[in-house]
This record gives C-alpha cells, sequence and structure tokens, in this order.
C-alpha cells in the first residue's frame, strides 16, 4: 500500500473480519463468506463455529452453495472445484440472502461493476454514503488500475 491509498481515511468502522459483532451489537444485516472448495475448515476464513450458536437459537439463517469453476483449477489448486459461498443473515433479513446470490448470477455474466458493488455494500449493510467514500478511496487508490469497472468520477 502506498501513501496515496490513505488519502481518504474512511470515517465509519469496516465490518470485514468483525461480522458476527456486528451483526449482534450493531443490527448488521448480512454476512458473506467464501473459500475454495474443497477445502480443509477454517474458522478465520469462514467463521462457522461462532455463528453456529446463533443459527440453532434462530437469531441467524444460514445458506451456503458452491459456485462451479467455470474453467480448469488455478496452477498448484488442482484440487479445487469450485467456490464454497456461506451466508449468514438475520432471520427478518434471510431475503438479503437470495438477493445477494441473483447479484452473483448476474455479475457472472455481465462483469462485475460500480452498481453490482453498490449493490453489495448496501445487501452487507453499508449506508449509501459509506459505500461512496469506499468507492473514492478505490478510484484515488495506487490499485484503481485493478478495478476497471470503477467509473470516473462525476464532474459538473
Amino acid at each position: 500500500m502506498t501513501p496515496t491509498d490513505h488519502i481518504v481515511p474512511l470515517p465509519y468502522e469496516l465490518h470485514t473480519d468483525r461480522e458476527l459483532e456486528f451483526m449482534l451489537e450493531r443490527g448488521k444485516p448480512l454476512a458473506h463468506f467464501s473459500d475454495a472448495c474443497p477445502s480443509e475448515p477454517d474458522e478465520e476464513i469462514v467463521p462457522e463455529f461462532a455463528f453456529a450458536p446463533h443459527v440453532l437459537d434462530g437469531k441467524f439463517v444460514k445458506r451456503e452453495f458452491v459456485e462451479p469453476l467455470s474453467g480448469p483449477p488455478p496452477a498448484g489448486h488442482l484440487h479445487v472445484r469450485g467456490i464454497r459461498h456461506v451466508f449468514y443473515a438475520q432471520s427478518a433479513e434471510a431475503w438479503r440472502i437470495d438477493a445477494y446470490i441473483m447479484m452473483l448470477a448476474a455479475a457472472a455474466k455481465a462483469g462485475w461493476s460500480e452498481g453490482f458493488e453498490r449493490l453489495e455494500g448496501s445487501l452487507l449493510g453499508y449506508e449509501e454514503w459509506q459505500t461512496d467514500l469506499h468507492l473514492k478511496r478505490l478510484r484515488l487508490s495506487s490499485r484503481a488500475k485493478n478495478f476497471p469497472w470503477l467509473r470516473k468520477p462525476y464532474t459538473l
């Protein structure tokens, strides 16, 4: 990361690696985790044991599916057959899982875009102003070239 990556500090806390805390204490509606399939269970990648008691008591719902690879496995990972997606949602927000899965399917056909990035943020519980700042930070980042779907900022 270069100094330009810190031009626009985010004035809000990221949910990343704090999904359970945010779902329990701040009402975060949805968490999404993914990993290679098959893979060894890794609580740091998909924290299933941490979420399990909350699924059992009905506070959260869990859903998972495997997205098959569309081509050959990555070099050095010939055992990989797909991507395992695991979702946890507040019980009253379970509709977000279906919406997220539909978003992934649409993006797989149309390509990722700023619109999908915005939809993902909304489904995960970020507010629009937070997504605006996230995208602004990406645009100013030295890594912006890694995101060809980023639109140029609007100018009047």
